[in-house]
C-alpha cells in the first residue's frame, strides 16, 4: 500500500546539474591527493554529512559515490539526491515531529523548498519534472519505467525511470534512506555502469530488483 508524505524538501534538478553529473566519468582523471582541492576549486563541491559523508555540489544537491575517487572513473556509481521525503506512517505517530524536523533541516541547510502534508501527486510531479529535464539533456525518453515498491523504501511509491547512454544507465527514482535517518526517502538521479549490450530485465519485478541492486547504497 502506498503512503502519504508528511514532509518534503525539494530542489530543482537543472540541466546544468545533470550535465555535471554525466561528465564525471569522462573527465580527465584527478590524482587521489588532488581530489579535495579539485572538488572545491574546480567543481565547486563542499563536504556534507547529509545522506552520509558526501559532497554538496555547486547546485546544492547531495552527491555520494561508491569509489574513493570518482573523477574520470567510468566504473563509479554516482547518486545525486535532489529531494527528501518523510513518508507518513499512521502507526508511527511518535516519529512524525522529529522526522519532519529532519526534513526541515535538509531544506534549511541546502536552501531547498520545504512543505508539509504533501499529496502523492506532488511527489510524482517532482519526479516527472526532473525526468523531463533528464530526457531533454539526453535527447530521448526513458527506455523503461516501473512503479517502485517497498524494495525502494517506505514510500512514496512512484515511477522509476531508466535511460541508457553509452556504457551507463541513468535512473531517476525514490530510494530508501539507510541512515543517518533511517525512515526517510531520497529522490535520486543515479549514473551507474551498464554496458551497451546488457539487456534490462523484461519482467517488472526483476527490473525493480535490477534497479535497487545497481543504485542502492
Amino acid at each position: 500500500m502506498n503512503v502519504n508524505v508528511k514532509a518534503l524538501a525539494t530542489s530543482t534538478l537543472t540541466a546544468e546539474a545533470i550535465r555535471d553529473l554525466l561528465a564525471l566519468p569522462t573527465m580527465a582523471p584527478v590524482p587521489d591527493d588532488r581530489i579535495l582541492d579539485h572538488g572545491t576549486d574546480v567543481l565547486g563541491w563542499g563536504f556534507t554529512q547529509l545522506v552520509c559523508d558526501a559532497e554538496r555540489t555547486r547546485h546544492d544537491h547531495v552527491l555520494s559515490y561508491n569509489v574513493d575517487n570518482p573523477m574520470g572513473d567510468g566504473t563509479a556509481t554516482l547518486n545525486l539526491v535532489f529531494a527528501e521525503a518523510c513518508p507518513y506512517d499512521p502507526d508511527g505517530e511518535n516519529n512524525v515531529d522529529w522526522l519532519t524536523g529532519d526534513v526541515r533541516g535538509w531544506a534549511d541547510e541546502l536552501g531547498w523548498t520545504f512543505r508539509t502534508d504533501v499529496p502523492l501527486d506532488t511527489c510524482e510531479s517532482e519526479l516527472a519534472e526532473a525526468s523531463a529535464t533528464v530526457s531533454e539533456v539526453l535527447g530521448h525518453p526513458p527506455v523503461r519505467t516501473v512503479r517502485t515498491d517497498d524494495w525502494f523504501g517506505m514510500g512514496p511509491f512512484a515511477l522509476c525511470r531508466i535511460w541508457r547512454t553509452g556504457d551507463h544507465a541513468v535512473v531517476v527514482s525514490p530510494l530508501a534512506d539507510h541512515g543517518p535517518y533511517g525512515y526517510l526517502t531520497h529522490f535520486v538521479l543515479v549514473l551507474t555502469p551498464c554496458p551497451a549490450d546488457e539487456e534490462l530485465p523484461a519482467d517488472d519485478a526483476a527490473l525493480r530488483k535490477w534497479v535497487v541492486d545497481r543504485i542502492d547504497w
